[in-house]
């Protein structure tokens, strides 16, 4: 079988090369049309140079394309001063060469050529010649061509710096629905920042007086339904801002003094008359209420959502958590039968602690094997969910009927972990087991790091049994 590479071919004369044509897209950043070198008269000659000239040839082009983005958003207006600054300097560099910082004639009368064509499609001023209303990278370049580099000032990062240096490392580490999802929020946080303080403020010169009237703004937004958005989500954002502001502290070079005004500010919260303390914000159901809604649930949705409803009801375990399901997560024929809670490209976990195995006993077990019966060979658990965000689906299925049952605000999907927190206090369960249930972060480093999963999962199996009053 002969040598099989991507754009190498062998010529009449028997030698390997390469050739790839320039894409259309970035053809106009080249002085050629096609990437064309000879590998070697043998085989194993090509095999030795290919990977390294293609690596060359891919970086050139994702640089190109890079490039021509920069240029379509700076023709847009859509650049920051210092994205425009960063564009303009790489144009300069390419564009004079050997002109920038010359002092000789021929050079001299290169870069003057250069400029002029740079100013052709801008009315000039009258006594400077400079472009009239060019937007921030051809007159930055055209500064840079004139004074170099070093005599203009690259602009201090603003907030908006900060956001996209910020989105631009999430989006190659988060999958594409969890990316979009934080990007709203990042988005929305910063500009209320803006809106509070009437433009984009640079970094370093933020002060604390401004970072409590952002927080104020935010306190004071109505939401469709006439009511102030709660402090809960004032926090969200801020903490969001928190994240932002203090990663381009420490990736654009910020001064080592730096401390963000968005660091440790408190929100106050609002307490209604008759309202009760952070443990009150989600009740576990009462035992009618319970079972009133698991005989409307099993008797009248979905199978699959009845299904999801015992196993949320019989592990304590999140919505997410359960929705997300694979089959390969579920075990329900070993002598420890347990679900696997792991991150996937269909489902990410809310934290290092929630990564668990979490045991299977009374009708969770039946429900997971139930549910592994009607799988008909897909990989997901519940095929009909296995997609991002359709979490919000099930839990707006599931709250219908429960509203049904119960009016009270206060009880939700989410009060079923109340329940298992509660059945676990009560059958004495050490701290310990009940985090292993529930995904909660142990505070002690032995608990957290030392011991293998089957011992944990021996544990989590015997507390489960006695908080549910399960045969042993």
């Amino acid at each position: 079988m002969g040598l099989v590479l991507k754009h190498v071919s062998k010529t009449n004369s028997g030698r390997w090369q390469y050739r790839r044509r320039v894409p259309k897209e970035v053809s106009q950043s080249f002085d050629f049309r096609e990437f064309k070198r000879v590998l070697g008269d043998t085989e194993r000659e090509a095999l030795k140079v290919y990977p390294q000239f293609h690596a060359e040839v891919e970086r050139a082009i994702e640089q190109a394309k890079k490039q021509a983005g920069q240029e379509a958003a700076a023709e847009r207006g859509e650049l920051t001063e210092r994205q425009a600054f960063a564009l303009a300097r790489a144009r300069a560099a390419i564009l004079g060469r050997d002109a920038i910082g010359a002092t000789d004639e021929e050079t001299a009368e290169k870069r003057e050529a250069i400029i002029e064509a740079l100013s052709a499609p801008y009315d000039l001023d009258d006594e400077t010649l400079d472009p009239v209303n060019a937007h921030d990278v051809d007159c930055l370049t055209i500064n840079i061509l004139r004074n170099g580099a070093e005599a203009t000032k690259r602009p201090d990062p603003t907030l908006e710096d900060a956001m996209k240096l910020y989105l631009a490392e999430k989006r190659g580490t988060e999958p594409p629905d969890s990316y979009r999802r934080a990007e709203g929020q990042v988005k929305r946080s910063v500009a209320l920042t803006q809106e509070a303080l009437g433009r984009d403020p640079v970094l370093t010169e933020l002060t604390r007086e401004e970072a409590r009237a952002v927080r104020d703004h935010m306190l004071d937004q109505v939401k469709s339904d006439g009511q102030r958005i709660s402090p809960e989500s004032v926090q969200k954002y801020l903490n969001l801002l928190r994240a932002v502001i203090n990663f381009a502290a420490t990736e654009m070079d910020i001064a080592a003094t730096f401390n963000s005004p968005f660091n440790k500010l408190p929100v106050p919260q609002r307490k209604a008359a008759g309202s009760s303390g952070e443990g009150e914000k989600r009740l576990p159901l009462p035992p009618e209420i319970l079972k009133a809604a698991h005989k409307r649930i099993t008797g009248s949705a979905r199978s699959d959502l009845a299904l999801i409803w015992r196993l949320l009801a019989g592990t304590g375990c999140r919505l997410s958590e359960i929705v997300g399901l694979r089959v390969e997560d579920v075990d329900t024929d070993s002598d420890l039968p347990h679900i696997k809670i792991v991150w996937h490209e269909k489902r990410r976990v809310k934290t290092q602690s929630s990564i668990r195995q979490v045991p299977l006993v009374g009708d969770a077990l039946t429900a997971a094997q139930e549910a592994l019966e009607v799988t008909d060979g897909g990989d997901m658990l519940f095929p009909r969910y296995g997609r991002a965000r359709s979490s919000e689906a099930v839990s707006a299925a599931l709250m219908k009927h429960l509203r049904a049952i119960t009016p009270d605000t206060r009880h939700s999907l989410h009060s079923l972990r109340h329940n298992m927190k509660d059945w676990l206090r009560e059958a004495e369960v050490s701290k310990q087991d009940q985090d292993l249930i529930l995904g909660h972060a142990q505070e002690d480093v032995g608990d957290r790091v030392y011991g293998g999963n089957v011992a944990r999962l021996k544990a989590a199996t015997r507390a489960m049994k006695k908080a549910l009053a399960v045969d042993q």
